[in-house]
C-alpha cells in the first residue's frame, strides 16, 4: 500500500509520501497479548462503573485503547487507499471521519490520564475508563444496561470531546515548538467531513447537476459524485496526514505510562519522545 504510487495530482505527492512513511511505524508495533482481569462493577447514586481493583485493570484499559485504535486506523487507511484508486471520494470522506475519531479517542485518553495525574484526582479517569470500555449508557442508566439490547446500542464518550482533544494537543505542542498544523484544524476538518457524511442536502449536492430555471433550479441526480477532484484529494490526504501524526504520537504517549502494583504511575520519557520525534517531528 503506497499512496505515492497512485496516479495522484502533483500537489498531493508530498502528503502521500508522508502518509506512506508511517507504514514503518505501524510495522514496528508489537501487538502483545493483554491480560484482562475479571472486572468488578458497582452502582453508586444510579451510576454504574468499573471498580479499579489493581494496576492490572489500568494496564488492560491502557493497552486495549492503544492497540484497538491503532489497528482500526490502519485498516481504515487500507480502505481509503483502495477507494482512492477508484476515485470514490464520497466514501473516503465517510471513512476519514471515522479515522479522525479513532485518533481523537487515543488523544482524549492520554489527555484524561495526564490531567488525572496532574490533579491527583482519579474519579474522572475511572468514569472515563468505564465509558470507553462499555459506553456512556452503561455508566448512566442501570435499567438500560439490564435490557437485552444494552450492549448493542450504548454510546461512547462524545465525539466532540475527542475532536477538541486533538486541537488541544496541537495548541499545547505549539507553545514550545514551531509546527505546521493550522489552528483548530481538526474541528474544521471534522465539520466539513460531517457535511459530506450526513444525509442532508449539502452532501446530496455532490451527486447532482443544477441549472438555473425560472424562480428556481432544475436539479438532476446522477450515480457518480461531482467533485473538484484535485482539490478534494489534496484536502483528504491533508486530513489523513494530520490524523496519523497526532494519533500515532498519542499511541506512544499512551504506552509511555506504567502502572505499578502500589497503584503509582510513572512515565517513560524515552517512549514519549519516540512519539514526538519519530512521528510528530518526523519530517523536520
Amino acid at each position: 500500500m503506497k499512496f505515492a504510487l497512485l496516479n495522484l495530482p502533483e500537489i498531493c505527492i508530498d502528503f502521500a509520501e508522508k502518509i506512506d512513511s508511517y507504514q514503518d511505524v505501524y510495522d514496528s508495533i508489537n501487538l502483545e497479548s493483554i491480560y484482562e482481569p475479571i472486572q468488578l462493577r458497582q452502582i453508586i447514586k444510579n451510576k454504574m462503573s468499573v471498580v479499579i481493583t489493581s494496576h492490572e485493570d489500568l494496564i488492560a484499559w491502557q493497552k486495549e485503547i492503544a492497540f484497538s485504535c491503532v489497528v482500526k486506523m490502519r485498516k481504515v487507511e487500507e480502505s481509503i487507499y483502495f477507494l482512492l484508486k477508484e476515485r470514490d471520494l464520497y466514501s473516503i470522506a465517510i471513512l476519514l471521519r471515522h479515522h479522525m475519531e479513532l485518533a481523537g479517542l487515543m488523544t482524549l485518553s492520554v489527555d484524561v490520564l495526564s490531567d488525572s495525574l496532574k490533579s491527583d484526582d482519579f474519579d474522572k479517569l475511572t468514569q472515563f475508563i468505564t465509558k470507553t470500555w462499555f459506553g456512556s449508557s452503561f455508566y448512566n442508566n442501570p435499567k438500560f444496561r439490564d435490557s437485552e439490547f444494552a450492549f448493542g446500542t450504548t454510546e461512547t464518550v462524545t465525539v466532540s470531546a475527542m475532536i477538541k482533544s486533538l486541537d488541544k494537543f496541537i495548541d499545547n505542542f505549539r507553545q514550545f515548538n514551531k509546527i505546521e498544523f493550522p489552528e483548530n484544524v481538526f474541528t474544521k476538518n471534522y465539520s466539513w467531513l460531517c457535511q459530506i457524511a450526513h444525509p442532508n442536502s449539502a452532501s446530496s449536492a455532490f451527486f447532482t447537476n443544477s441549472e438555473n430555471a425560472t424562480n428556481g433550479f432544475n436539479v438532476t441526480f446522477k450515480w457518480t459524485g461531482d467533485f473538484d477532484e484535485n482539490k478534494s484529494i489534496l484536502a483528504f490526504l491533508n486530513a489523513l496526514y494530520f490524523n496519523l501524526a497526532i494519533g500515532l504520537t498519542n499511541f506512544y504517549l499512551m504506552l509511555s505510562y506504567s502502572f505499578h502494583e502500589d497503584m503509582s504511575i510513572t512515565q517513560d520519557e524515552n517512549i514519549a519522545m519516540k512519539g514526538y520525534y519519530e512521528i510528530l517531528n518526523r519530517f523536520k
